[in-house]
């Protein structure tokens, strides 16, 4: 039995459409305005927070060395890496452990695969977590010895586990009953032993392909068979959380949970791990995802985003000695032998050891927000889209912010907008910015969307050295086969 609608049924549908409507206009333009006019307004994070300060010429400075000057020379984007921040960072990660009571520290090479940068990390003494068969290569190319490298991720190849295991590395995290499987295989036809972990998805971490269920009955049965199979020593247990850390409380309640689940597993097979690998996950004090609402009050009414406060965030160092007391004192209590552990920060370790230079192409004023150009957008800074990255003014860092303006890119897109509201200085062509916290997850995610990506340099003290080059028009097209034309030939 079905009814039909009525005309008075219509009627009272668009009434309802029209109430909706109308609520939604005076959201939109009483109530959304006054929400935003109340919001706090931004105060810019230090520069000395970087190392960066204002120089004689009112230009902003990283030491001795005029951003705008570098810009102007090297051209734009260019990303511009501290090797004072990547030592000092180093340096304060390992501290815990060097102190004789930390986790052990390697660097996630999918972070900011920059082998200049990736080459300090390891002369201070980070080792390498590698989630491909490429960042294996560039860890042996780098010269990272074997005792030095983890290797993670869902996509090993058969040639890559083969020259993992041959060469004898730290360990090889297995992601799924199959991938375990297959390292057992490949070590059988080496006609060796591999140094097997496996990674275990919690309740709070990533699942889906990371991973055997922590809660699965399958993870006992890969256990089990690891242990009786004479061509892998079962080593170690990985997990990786995936959302960021920012708090000790939030750390504290992902350690509680890798312990519970150490304790499952020796209750079921009487293993405990000797490597225990607790992954990254560790903020950047500088950078955070955006608030909902406060994005999209930001993008409607120009209210202000707001930076992180870096002084609450959880250190690498903090985090360190933190792990390595909970399973010193756990597994002692267990009167079980006590592993060694093992963090993996990317983000937290790099993030803000890196900034990126973009020059204004140009100002558009002819709407109700003024749009400025940048020479950077989505290819080489999307992950300013979705969380806080000061923005500062290079070329004149000390004058008001007296205007706001809509960032956009130099891709034909309307989604390439990195700020859609941000108060800075008047803006005019040739103007040079700089968006900080570009060593996490700029570069890796850089595309040659219209544009080749942006180079790198280092600065060690005040000199600059070239780190990646600019990619040329040829090198775009480098490995395509086409019949190539000479203008006016």
């Amino acid at each position: 039995m079905h009814s039909e609608r009525t005309a008075g049924d219509e009627g009272e549908d668009s009434v309802i459409k029209a109430m909706i409507a109308r609520g939604k206009s005076i959201a939109r333009q009483q109530i959304g305005p006054r929400i935003a006019a109340r919001r706090p307004r931004r105060v810019d994070l230090p520069l000395k927070h970087w190392g960066l300060s204002v120089g004689p010429n009112g230009h902003l400075h990283s030491g001795a060395v005029d951003l705008v000057e570098l810009a102007q020379r090297e051209g734009t984007p260019l990303h511009v890496a501290s090797a004072v921040r990547l030592d000092a960072n180093a340096t304060a990660a390992l501290g815990p452990l060097r102190a004789g009571r930390g986790a052990d520290i390697f660097y996630s090479y999918k972070t900011n695969p920059v082998p200049t940068s990736l080459e300090r990390l390891h002369r201070n003494g980070i080792g390498a977590e590698v989630i491909s068969p490429y960042e294996l290569w560039l860890a042996f190319a780098l010269g990272v010895p074997p005792d030095r490298i983890i290797y993670n991720g869902p996509a090993k190849s058969k040639a890559s586990l083969r020259e993992a295991i041959e060469r004898r590395i730290l360990l090889i995290n297995a992601n799924s009953v199959r991938d375990a499987q297959s390292i057992a295989a490949v070590a059988a036809e080496v006609g060796t032993v591999a140094n097997l972990g496996l990674r275990v998805s919690l309740r709070q971490t990533w699942g889906g392909q990371f991973g055997i269920t922590s809660s699965s009955p399958v993870l006992i049965d890969t256990i089990r068979a690891a242990l009786e199979d004479p061509h892998v020593e079962l080593r170690g247990l990985h997990v990786h959380r995936g959302s960021t850390v920012r708090t000790m409380r939030t750390w504290d309640g992902y350690i509680d949970e890798i312990l519970e689940c150490c304790d499952t597993i020796r209750a079921a097979t009487g293993w405990s791990p000797s490597i225990l690998d607790v992954g990254g996950s560790l903020a950047c004090p500088t950078v955070d995802k955006f608030d909902t609402v406060a994005f999209r009050l930001n993008r409607a009414y120009g209210s202000d985003l707001l930076p992180p406060d870096p002084a609450a965030c959880l250190t690498i160092a903090e985090a360190s000695a933190r792990v390595a007391e909970r399973v010193h004192d756990h597994f002692t209590a267990a009167h079980v032998p006590v592993p060694t552990v093992v963090q993996e920060p990317g983000r937290s370790l790099t993030g803000d050891t890196q900034l990126l230079l973009t020059t204004v192409l140009d100002v558009k004023l002819d709407g109700r927000l003024p749009h400025a150009v940048l020479d950077a957008g989505i290819n080489v800074a999307e992950a300013a889209r979705n969380e806080y990255h000061q923005l500062f003014s290079a070329s004149a860092p000390t004058s008001p912010p007296v205007r706001s303006y809509r960032l956009a890119g130099p891709i034909c897109t309307p989604a390439d907008v990195l700020y859609n509201n941000w108060r800075l200085p008047e803006l005019e062509p040739g103007h040079v910015l700089a968006i900080m916290d570009s060593g996490a997850y700029f570069v890796p995610f850089s595309t040659t969307f219209s544009f080749p990506p942006a180079p790198v340099v280092l600065q060690d003290g005040d000199e600059i050295h070239r780190a990646r080059d600019r990619l040329r028009f040829e090198d775009l097209v480098a490995a395509d086969h086409f019949t190539g034309h000479t203008p006016g030939a």
